[in-house]
């Protein structure tokens, strides 16, 4: 009987392998090519999800199951339900998941498996959230063929243990992201409830191009399209809304509202750039920072002194200093200064409006 994995030697190799990585996707992509080399499977995918929804905002799926599952799969994990979803691995305290733990080896019991693995050949799926900051920043999905025995319990227990690191190196990625022009106006896709394409904008294949995933072969749109249609599909108001990142660098956000036709509804996606809430929201996300100390920060760009800002926000100054050193620590850098000049001005300033002084007027000071 041969030796199993060094798990020490692959969690360095994996987490070396995905801090190297230029990009999220090139995080994801990385992370899982190592993972996968002692933890084996058929099929893989790596997922960027929105920290805040869980919904699927971009990622790598060339080594996924294929295009033509796409439809399914989108309306078991958006629409109907199923074992080992990512809320449900979400809201464990070890971030992973198999389908095998989760339905006590009765994979039947599971829609995915009966309807998409079955008849792949496929039979366990193991979900690896990646975790940092108290968020899921992504996932990794891993599916076994039939001929293989389900995840083991010290494959899954390993994999736990790569959740942080990898979602640490994934929000770093997203983190460093200047600010970045877009295809220019906001394109318009309608869906029908099959997720094929019954109309599209002339800007649509251009932002379709631009949102930072590898998509599986043949499927149209980006993962996160669809994704946002699934949603708004099974929505109680019938609209969904994330931030994806680009491949330019940038943000783009993509909005979808249910149109309700008939027995048949249809779905329209709006994709552009990323509005200056948007890229309020992003930063919070990817820096970790609390509500207060995003508004610290954005007085600060507006070149406010602290005085003035403790007056606006109602607090002390040594309150407005102590939340001023939370930012700091929290995005890399020593001074306001260098807030302005290495984090927000190149990464975001561009995009927002700021208090009390015109973009012009912060970069020069």
């Amino acid at each position: 009987m041969g030796r199993g994995p060094d798990w020490q030697a692959v969690h360095g190799r994996t987490v070396r392998a995905a801090r190297r990585a230029q990009g999220a996707v090139a995080v994801l992509e990385a992370a899982a090519t190592s993972l996968t080399e002692a933890v084996p499977c058929e099929f893989w995918a790596g997922v960027l999800l929105d920290p805040v929804t869980l919904l699927n905002v971009g990622g790598c799926y060339h080594h996924g199951v294929g295009a033509e599952w796409m439809p399914r799969l989108l309306d078991i994990e958006y629409r109907e339900g199923d074992a080992n979803l990512m809320p449900a691995v979400a809201r464990q305290a070890q971030p992973v998941g198999t389908l095998s733990g989760a339905l006590d080896g009765r994979l039947e019991r599971s829609l995915r498996y009966q309807d998409v693995y079955r008849p792949l050949g496929l039979a366990d799926e193991m979900r690896l959230l990646l975790r940092d900051a108290g968020r899921v920043w992504g996932a990794l999905v891993l599916a076994r063929s039939k001929d293989r025995p389900a995840f083991s319990a010290a494959e899954t227990e390993f994999a736990a243990r790569l959740s942080a690191p990898l979602g640490r190196a994934l929000r770093d990625a997203l983190a460093e992201r200047p600010t970045a022009p877009g295809p220019g106006a906001r394109s318009l896709v309608v869906l029908d409830s099959a997720y094929e394409v019954v109309t599209r904008s002339a800007t649509a294949g251009a932002w379709c191009a631009e949102l930072a995933e590898t998509s599986a072969r043949g499927t149209g749109l980006p993962a996160a399209a669809y994704g946002v249609a699934a949603s708004a599909l099974s929505s109680p108001t019938g609209g969904s809304r994330v931030c994806v990142p680009t491949r330019s660098g940038g943000w783009a956000a993509i909005e979808g509202w249910r149109l309700d036709t008939g027995e048949r509804p249809q779905v329209a996606l709006s994709m552009g750039p990323a509005s200056p809430p948007d890229r309020i929201a992003a930063l919070m996300e990817t820096y970790a920072l609390s509500p207060r100390e995003c508004q610290v920060l954005t007085e600060v760009v507006g070149g406010a002194p602290t005085s003035e800002i403790a007056t606006r926000l109602g607090l002390s100054p040594f309150t407005v200093q102590d939340h001023l050193k939370a930012v700091f620590a929290k995005t890399g850098v020593r001074s306001r200064r260098e807030l302005v000049a290495q984090v927000f001005f190149p990464h975001y300033l561009p995009e927002l409006p700021l208090p009390g002084a015109e973009a012009g007027q912060v970069a020069g000071r």
